[in-house]
């Protein structure tokens, strides 16, 4: 098996504190620094496989479980363009706890404190020029101001026809910090495997081309 030593003697180290919370740091291999993946066929099911972080899993754990070799995190970091294992990859309810303690003092202070205001979705209730019924006029989660307001005129053969007015109450959506923390951290369980059958291929070509741009 090429990878495991000789590749990693290629590429330069970087700390990193452990996934338990602790103190202490763990040198790694910073994979991101001279080689990315390529990533064009991300979405082809063929070549990759959806996965869903469990609680409480680390990279090497989800490695060992799908390649059957924990040493193989390094490829699920790469594939899912982690550059930094201890914040992009999701904590564990215990880290994700003492996380929230830590950066706003309770987890009651962070379910009230406002993180930010973010658009509700609007959809057209009528035909017009622009728009049919059920189009979206207005996406939701941008980044508003709390008094954000939204119009918009209907045309009909180019005529005017009905004014929509939204207040900030119609429009305007509160994302408080724990909430919004709460989805970050789920997002992040979401990752994408490249699939077992292709994963030596894959280690010895990312091995040759380390060594060509070394």
């Amino acid at each position: 098996m090429p990878m495991n030593g000789k590749y990693f003697s290629y590429l330069p180290t970087i700390p990193y504190t452990t996934f338990d919370g602790g103190v202490d740091y763990k040198v790694v291999t910073d994979v991101f620094k001279r080689v990315r993946a390529t990533l064009e066929a991300r979405t082809d099911k063929t070549v990759y496989y959806n996965y869903r972080v469990q609680d409480g899993e680390k990279p090497e754990h989800v490695a060992y479980n799908y390649y059957d070799n924990a040493d193989y995190h390094w490829v699920i970091l790469l594939m899912n363009d982690i550059r930094d294992p201890q914040w992009c990859w999701p904590m564990d309810s215990f880290t994700f706890e003492r996380f929230i303690v830590n950066k706003y003092g309770s987890t009651e202070t962070a379910s009230t404190q406002v993180h930010h205001h973010e658009t509700k979705e609007i959809k057209a209730t009528a035909n017009n020029d622009a728009f049919s019924v059920d189009d979206v006029i207005l996406r939701s989660e941008m980044v508003v101001p709390s008094d954000f307001t939204f119009s918009y005129t209907g045309t009909v053969n180019g005529v005017p026809s009905s004014i929509y007015n939204f207040g900030s109450g119609a429009c305007v959506k509160t994302v408080y910090a724990l909430d919004y923390e709460v989805d970050q951290n789920d997002k992040r369980s979401d990752i994408t495997l490249l699939r077992r059958s292709l994963v030596q291929e894959f280690i010895d070509n990312f091995e040759n081309l380390v060594v060509r741009r070394r």
